[in-house]
């Protein structure tokens, strides 16, 4: 795990939307985690995503970021909730 993993991922998703299709594609968790992780070689904790989700989206409350990223490893479910998030942030851009 590492924030370094994290940061690459979210970057990646910024400026890949094809890579937030195919993740939204996928539609389960257990296919979005075996791809971010196998195929991809993302690896990160649930912490260290939510730190950068922080802090490339300053404006988030506390409880939206809560909701995109709860507690312990992320899951399939937060990562297409990231895929939405980054989708937003750079349609808004």
């Amino acid at each position: 795990m590492s924030l370094e993993s994290a940061v690459a991922f979210y970057e990646r998703l910024e400026r890949d939307s094809e890579l937030r299709e195919k993740l939204k594609e996928l539609g389960s968790k257990k296919n979005v985690e075996r791809y971010v992780r196998e195929d991809l070689g993302y690896v990160f904790s649930n912490e260290e995503m939510q730190k950068v989700v922080f802090e490339k989206n300053p404006e988030m409350s506390d409880e939206e970021l809560e909701a995109v990223v709860g507690g312990g490893e992320m899951t399939g479910d937060e990562i297409v909730c990231i895929v939405f998030v980054v989708g937003a942030a750079v349609a808004a851009a």
